[in-house]
């Protein structure tokens, strides 16, 4: 299986230190002539020492005699995937790990890093499992749960350690499959008996119209697919068009829609009318939008290629609706997306702040008078939420509308849902 565990160990190094994206390294090479069996394991491996990047680093630290940044790259790689597959893979025996991660090193390395590997590797897996022993809270923390520090301190000053030990662990877990029925054309009840008839098991999701899938593979080459009946997407990103909650006939303006997940289901709960203009700065992420609207049967869903931060003096006052699913550090989709946890940054997320206020800011101009806007993001930040709606309502003659009694109202991933905030803002008539 080496061959295997060399495409993991490249996917880890291209995200690590190349800057590359695991969802696209995947992506790659699940199109590659790969068995079903050895990319789940390569997708487990990989996915895995990047979830789990702080803890296993921490072993290696406690366990070296080398400091790490001497340790080079693609040796460290090797022992971060050994420790990950002994202490997470139960499958997999300590000795083949070891016998494995000490070939790979002597083909990137040399007879000495081979013997250093398989010192490391041997040496832990006579150990208990390796505890966090920091003092610091908030960094024992960071460790143990592999999370940026600025995050777990977020949480534990604002909300204590028992909310964010919660949150952390959730960030961790693999998220369900959810998909969402397509009204449209089926009822959610019909939708999950079709998936039945084609060997695929289901239960009704948390929000309406959704469904979780628990055997998902080849889902997208069903007949249910094809025909248009269901749209994969999160119960956070769900609930956001539910929030919106339009009237029939109405004009709405999603200002950040692609792939179109939101905008084909604000058209499902419209019933098909009035109109949606659904825009995004991409042409190519404009044809993933009318791809998605045609095989879902959204016929009253116009595309234009716009960038949302720029104001448009024909959008003045003209919609009853605007959706700002706004451009955001995504830092609440760790569990779905465990790179971002070491490519997004505090400054970073300060950056998109002001993309975003400019962006809420002209959605203020362009909805009617009495409408609403829907701000949303997948992030769970104050600098992305509430700093940006507080800033907005200094100038513009709005108000909250509180969902479920909150002005920012938020879910967690640890209620199943990916990390989403999302705050209703009512123009004063």
């Amino acid at each position: 299986m080496r061959n295997i565990r060399e495409k993991a160990l490249f996917i880890i190094d291209s995200v690590f230190n190349k800057g590359a994206f695991l969802e696209e390294e995947l992506d790659i090479l699940r199109k590659s002539k790969i068995s079903d069996r050895d990319f789940a394991f390569v997708r487990e491996i990989s996915s895995g020492v990047i979830r789990n990047r702080s803890y296993i680093d921490y072993i290696i630290e406690k366990n070296s005699s080398l400091k790490i940044k001497k340790i080079h790259k693609i040796i460290f790689i090797i022992l971060e995937m050994g420790i990950y597959q002994m202490y997470f893979l139960d499958k997999v025996p300590n000795y083949s790990t070891i016998n494995e991660s000490v070939n790979l090193a002597k083909i990137y390395g040399n007879r000495g890093s081979a013997s250093f590997v398989n010192g490391i590797l041997r040496a832990i897996s006579r150990k208990e499992r390796e505890k966090v022993t920091i003092k610091d809270s908030i960094e024992n923390l960071s460790i143990f749960y592999s999370h940026p520090k600025f995050y777990t301190e977020h949480f534990y000053k604002n909300y204590g350690e028992g909310f964010t030990k919660k949150l952390l662990k959730a960030n961790n877990e693999i998220p369900d499959f959810v998909i969402r029925a397509n009204t449209l054309k089926i009822s959610r009840e019909e939708l999950l008996n079709k998936l039945s008839n084609e060997g695929f098991s289901g239960k009704k999701g948390l929000f309406k119209e959704s469904l979780v899938i628990e055997n998902p593979r080849e889902i997208f080459n069903s007949r249910a697919f094809k025909a248009g009946y269901f749209y994969a997407q999160d119960l956070s990103s769900i609930r956001v068009s539910q929030l919106l909650n339009p009237k029939k006939n109405s004009k709405i303006l999603d200002l950040c829609a692609s792939p179109g997940g939101k905008t084909t289901h604000l058209s499902a709960l419209m019933e098909n009318t009035g109109e949606i203009l659904a825009c995004d700065l991409n042409k190519f992420k404009i044809k993933a939008i009318r791809e998605n609207a045609e095989r879902l049967g959204s016929k009253n869903i116009k595309t234009m290629v716009n960038d949302a931060s720029i104001f448009k003096e024909n959008f003045k006052d003209y919609f009853d609706y605007v959706l700002v699913d706004a451009p955001c550090s995504a830092i609440g989709l760790y569990r779905r997306k465990p790179d971002i946890k070491w490519n997004k940054s505090l400054e970073d997320i300060k950056t998109l702040a002001g993309v975003q206020k400019k962006i809420l800011n002209n959605a203020g101009s362009y909805v009617k008078k009495g409408g609403a806007i829907i701000y949303s993001t997948c992030s769970l930040s104050f600098e992305e939420n509430e700093e940006v709606v507080k800033e907005f309502l200094k100038t513009k003659d709005f108000e909250i509308d509180k969902i479920e009694g909150k002005e920012i109202f938020r879910l967690y991933p640890f209620e199943g849902c990916d990390g989403f905030s999302i705050t209703r803002l009512i123009r004063k008539a």
